[in-house]
């Protein structure tokens, strides 16, 4: 039989010619074993052994999920000058500063006509209820330029490598004077506890994900109190894990885990948060308590928004050295490597309720915006960070560096960054980092610094790893970690008596950063469906629907984002 030229061209064009076809039962995504939509749409949650569970992440961001970041009206208007700008504008915050909160709790805005700003010292934002804002994030908006050094004495920094188990405190950068934020957020102190009110949790074992804390006596706790959970981590848990090895230098110290709370509801001797625990307490190793707590020197509702911002640099410090890649002697162009100039853009400290949204920042050695110790509900969104300029190595280029409690980024992007996207330290819990996207990194984005827990990579297109460090005092950089349908090369490792997850990951699972510090004898996390996403989209934004109903879900995410 012979077919003709025609008749095979007819069959070959055939399935283009024939209508789009229907999502058929083979075009559904899966599902998660360990989290996955019922027959009626809402999750469910399947424990293991211990009763943990993939905690609920919604609770991150401004005012706790599902609130839109209000427009504030504008007090002060500020026009551009010859020569340091610094004066007038930080005089412009005080201003506004000084007004009394409206009933929302805000004082106002600082509008920054468009125009270029030289600034020889940080601003300060010391004050409630202060928005400080551009008119654009572009080439012709608002552009603030922090000239000079960007040393001031106590300046608070994002920091670059910093304490927790093996170290003291929140770190700065390389050697010398204090390294500053061109613009810093932070109240006088943080969350302070009561501890003459401190109630032992009586049960041995709380799971990751429970909001239900049995104590000694409730009798002084009520709905509405501001409250720290304490996990404590004693020696024995230290060698439990591993992390009281041969080098002095790698040996973690004891230290505690604490979750900055609300209480919603009070039965009897139970206790119920307003968000989960994000590691489980154990009696074994120390147990833990709930404490009444202050924060009166702490500041909220604050925002930076509108503008974009760049560290001026010296272009002759050029280097072509590398560090933290595949091997000691990688080779590649040659780079601006100054670091003696602006290492943040944007820092906040004891701070709660606050953002940065719609910026974009150049050339700083380290961050766009970093969340230290004591602060909470902090978002960053539709936010951009290019060309940073410092050497490719350790201690640098942290663009989203998160090491408070739940905040969240979304929508960012970090180009030719190192850890992208970071949340470090024990103070680092709850966080969440959505549909944002690392071009040309230098590093793996992770929990970094000693333990930082319960931290969802929701829809991260960038190398990730959640992991054991070893021969540094990293250790286990982080527990109970999830990725929920990334993009990029990754590694997943279980920390002893805990778990990381991946799942929906489209990547290989391995890195090529960092390798000599990688232990490949660690055990797998758990990992299921590899390169193929699973259902939901996202995780963060089906249990934000979840919790608070579609309309809070459409208050903070783009039509896009839903669909």
């Amino acid at each position: 039989m012979t077919i003709s030229r025609r008749t095979i061209l007819q069959l070959a064009m055939a399935p283009a010619l024939l209508p789009p076809a229907r999502a058929t039962a083979q075009d559904l995504e899966p599902t998660a074993s360990k989290v996955y939509p019922a027959p009626s749409g809402r999750l469910v949650y399947v424990p293991d052994d211990q009763g943990n569970v993939i905690h609920d992440a919604s609770h991150a961001g401004y005012r706790g999920g599902g609130v839109a970041i209000p427009t504030v009206p504008v007090r002060e208007t500020v026009w551009p000058v010859g020569g340091n700008n610094t004066e007038h504008i930080q005089a412009a915050i005080d201003q506004v500063s000084a007004r009394p909160p409206d009933a929302t709790g805000f004082r106002g805005a600082v509008l920054l006509r468009a125009g270029y700003y030289r600034l020889a010292a940080p601003l300060m934002i010391r004050a409630s209820g202060v928005v400080l804002r551009g008119e654009g994030m572009g080439d012709t908006g608002t552009i603030l330029i922090g000239t000079g050094t960007g040393r001031t004495a106590g300046a608070p920094g994002g920091g670059g490598r910093a304490g927790g188990p093996a170290g003291g405190g929140p770190g700065g950068g390389p050697a010398g004077a204090p390294q500053g934020a061109l613009i810093v957020a932070a109240g006088t102190s943080g969350l302070t506890p009561l501890n003459d009110t401190a109630q032992a949790i009586t049960d041995d074992y709380v799971p990751v994900g429970s909001r239900l804390l049995r104590v000694t006596s409730a009798r002084g706790f009520k709905p509405g109190d501001t409250v720290i959970v304490r996990r404590v981590g004693n020696q024995a848990w230290i060698d439990a894990v591993g992390m009281n090895g041969q080098n002095p230098a790698n040996r973690w110290r004891p230290f505690d885990v604490e979750w900055d709370r609300v209480v919603t509801d009070v039965q009897g001797n139970a206790i119920t948060i307003d968000a989960p625990i994000t590691c489980a307490v154990e009696r074994r190793w120390g147990g833990g308590a709930v404490i009444k707590a202050e924060d009166p020197g702490r500041i909220a509702d604050v925002g930076v928004e509108n503008l974009r911002a760049i560290s001026e640099f010296d272009p002759t410090k050029r280097t072509t050295e590398y560090g933290n890649m595949d091997r000691p002697n990688y080779v590649a162009e040659e780079y601006y490597a100054d670091e003696d100039h602006y290492r943040d853009f944007v820092i906040f400290t004891n701070a709660k309720n606050g953002w940065v949204r719609n910026a974009t920042a150049l050339h700083f050695v380290n961050s766009m915006v970093g969340t230290q110790r004591g602060t909470k509900w902090i978002t960053v969104q539709d936010c951009v960070s290019r060309e940073p300029i410092s050497r490719r190595m350790g201690a640098r280029r942290f663009t989203y560096a998160l090491r408070g409690q739940l905040a969240l980024v979304q929508r960012c992007q970090s180009d030719k960054g190192r850890h992208s996207f970071m949340t470090g330290q024990p103070t680092g819990s709850g966080n969440v980092f959505l549909d944002c996207t690392a071009t040309t990194p230098y590093s793996s984005s992770e929990p970094h610094e000693q333990w930082a827990t319960g931290n969802l990579y929701d829809n991260v297109h960038a190398p990730l790893t959640a992991r054991f460090w070893k021969d540094i005092n990293i250790g286990w950089a982080g527990a109970n970690t999830v990725f929920w349908n990334c993009e990029g090369s990754f590694l997943v490792q279980r920390p002893p008596m805990a778990q990381n997850y991946s799942f929906g990951h489209l990547g290989v699972n391995a890195v090529v950063f960092n390798i000599p510090l990688q232990d490949p004898t660690k055990e797998n996390g758990h990992l299921e469906s590899l390169d193929r996403h699973v259902t939901p989209r996202s995780l963060y934004l089906t249990q934000l629907r979840e919790r608070m109903g579609e309309a809070a879900a459409r208050q903070i995410a783009t039509a896009a984002q839903l669909a």
